[in-house]
């Protein structure tokens, strides 16, 4: 006797009962506000992650300044676990740019003030203000 033909494909039914499952949910909750779909749990500011973290960002990112183009924006996320920062994901093309903004953003002095992981999201601005003034900022991202 053949076993292997006897044997269902459990991904195919996983698949399928994953599938009705996704229709029924959504057809059960399209009139639900999206607030009351998603539960985003984690979410901290720059500014309660790490205090200083803004002023320190500007500080340690003045480098970057040379080989960003300006006026230009970089949205960072990184992940924060008690004073641990990691995944830290600047959203550029530049590779110079990515890894120079990942080095500051490690070595931020920050906090997640308990247990939990907290996603952490700014904007990191570069803008050119005068001719030899540089400035890079860190913001909140449009929305928080």
């Amino acid at each position: 006797m053949n076993l292997t033909r006897l044997t269902p494909r459990p991904w195919t039914a996983l698949a399928a009962i994953a599938a009705t499952l996704l229709v029924a949910a959504h057809g059960a909750s399209a009139a639900e506000p999206a607030s009351t779909q998603v539960d985003v749990v984690g979410q901290m500011s720059l500014r309660d992650a790490c205090p200083s973290g803004a002023a320190d960002l500007a500080q340690a990112l003045a480098g970057a300044w040379d080989d960003a183009a300006k006026p230009s924006s970089v949205a960072v996320t990184f992940e924060l676990h008690r004073h641990s920062v990691y995944s830290v994901a600047p959203q550029t093309d530049s590779a110079r740019a990515l890894h120079q903004i990942r080095r500051a953003v490690q070595g931020l002095q920050c906090d997640g003030g308990d247990d939990a992981t907290h996603t952490v999201r700014f904007v990191v601005r570069f803008v050119d203000r005068a001719q030899d003034a540089r400035v890079a900022m860190a913001t909140a991202p449009s929305g928080q």
